[in-house]
């Protein structure tokens, strides 16, 4: 294979890549806004039974139903997560640039933001 043709290979690769990158932002995208609108309407269906004085026994499988779709969801989050690192992990086999590297500082985790966050001072509180 001459130069010029690995080279044009090498270009198509990187194409199909960038075409995949944006495929995969869409759908990480639109699986985080169905566990977001799933989590509202799990919420608001407690209180709307509420406003409807209807029993506490009306709606609870319904209720169980969804909160089993968002149980999917979440699971369905984790598989995309798997998959974006092994395409990663062929983007390095077939030495592919990263043109997309997200944040490089790790993330506190939240128990110790939360902590960060009581207020140690009477005046240290925030409004």
């Amino acid at each position: 294979m001459s130069f010029m043709e690995k080279r044009q290979v090498q270009m198509q690769r990187h194409e199909v890549a960038g075409e995949i990158v944006s495929h995969l932002k869409v759908f990480e995208k639109d699986l985080g806004r169905a566990l977001s609108s799933g989590s509202a309407l799990i919420a608001l269906l407690p209180e709307a039974r509420l406003r409807a004085n209807l029993s506490g026994v009306v709606g609870t499988e319904v209720i169980s139903d969804f909160v089993a779709s968002l149980s999917f969801i979440n699971e369905a989050m984790g598989k995309a997560t798997s998959g974006h690192h092994s395409l990663d992990d062929l983007r390095r086999d077939l030495r592919i640039p990263e043109t997309l590297g997200g944040d490089k500082i790790p993330l506190p985790s939240w128990s110790s933001e939360l902590s960060a966050a009581t207020p140690e001072a009477p005046d240290a509180i925030a409004g």
